[in-house]
């Protein structure tokens, strides 16, 4: 990843249904968030590092730390495509770039690992902004055509009111005049899988002419043999839907459970992420099996945004929360 700076790349926790539990997931969860390249980013930002053994007390002392990552929260709670590629400072310090990136790969977000050699009931895609759509819908169609073991593809969306730059982008990659997040990914699931019109569509009411919050809450289904895309609504009609709504939506209207394997399908930044929170609304909720392979630079079918140390710092952040939130979960229900 860099030329002078090096770590050995830290697992990710992902363990088969029915073996969520507490014992399983602490000394994995510990690993990665007690691991070199981890404690290297702490030195760097002028943090002691937390002191006992208990691992939640760990997770959950990082991810206080770590509010000193929030670039977003700097920016006054900017969309994560506008971070900025400043240099990252924390604490008066410059947290060295070359740094950053070692310890972000290594960690999980920066290549993409093999998907596991096992039979999935779904690869799920998750939908994103107007590149990341499409260049998660392209990398599952090569998934799927070079031999990935799954017996059905969803791709989740919401709806979102397209920003700056997005509407232009869609029209010229063929989509024709787009407002919404959900019509980009439907038409990016059609050209990606080379599909024509749904063979059944549902729709929660009718869809107005122009963008209206009240979307929010609505609701699509649009599918094809083996394939659909299924548009989320929101579980807050005050804001857009996000992850753990779509995932819970999908799991309830597809009767998941004990037993079905779910590969998660995202950008590579966001994989420690999503594979924790994940694990969390469908390994401890429903029981199953959470696997999670993300688009990186070498996949990817339009160039896709290079990050800068301050979004990789940003998103290991949510990482360490999400981590956090995962054990206490595990450990409530008793796992």
């Amino acid at each position: 990843m860099t030329e002078g700076i090096r770590f050995e790349r830290v697992p990710l926790p992902s363990l088969p249904p029915g073996e969520l539990t507490a014992a399983r997931l602490d000394p994995s969860l510990r690993e990665w968030a007690s691991s070199a390249p981890m404690r290297a980013l702490a030195r760097a930002s002028g943090w002691e590092w937390p002191a006992g053994r208990d691992t939640g007390e760990l997770l959950d002392r990082l991810a206080a730390l770590s509010d000193e990552w929030d670039f977003r929260g700097r920016g006054g709670g900017v969309e994560r495509n506008l971070i900025g590629a400043d240099a990252a400072e924390v604490n008066g310090h410059l947290v060295a770039e070359e740094l950053v990136l070692a310890a972000a790969d290594a960690l999980g977000l920066v290549r993409a690992t093999p998907v596991p050699d096992v039979t999935f009931t779904t690869l799920l895609v998750l939908s994103g902004l107007v590149r990341a759509c499409v260049n998660r819908t392209r990398h599952a169609a090569a998934l799927v055509r070079d031999g990935l073991h799954a017996d059905s593809v969803t791709v989740l969306g919401g709806h979102r009111e397209l920003g700056g730059a997005e509407p232009e982008q869609a029209a010229t990659l063929g989509f024709g005049e787009q407002l919404d997040e959900a019509d980009v990914v439907l038409a990016a699931t059609r050209q990606a899988f080379g599909l024509g019109e749904p063979r059944k569509s549902e729709e929660s009411g009718p869809r107005p002419g122009a963008w209206d919050d009240r979307l929010w809450s609505a609701w699509a289904r649009y599918a094809w043999p083996g394939i659909q895309v299924l548009i989320a609504p929101s579980s807050d009609p005050g804001r857009r839907v996000n992850t753990v709504d779509q995932l819970r939506f999908w799991a309830s209207e597809n009767g998941i459970g004990h037993g079905d394997r779910v590969l998660l399908l995202t950008t590579q930044i966001y994989v420690p992420y999503q594979q924790f929170g994940a694990l969390q609304v469908l390994g401890i909720e429903r029981g199953c099996g959470v696997y999670c392979c993300g688009v990186d630079a070498a996949s990817s079918f339009l160039p896709g945004t290079v990050f800068s140390g301050r979004s990789y710092l940003q998103e290991i952040r949510s990482a360490l929360r999400a981590a956090s939130q995962l054990l206490s979960a595990v450990r409530k229900a008793g796992g």
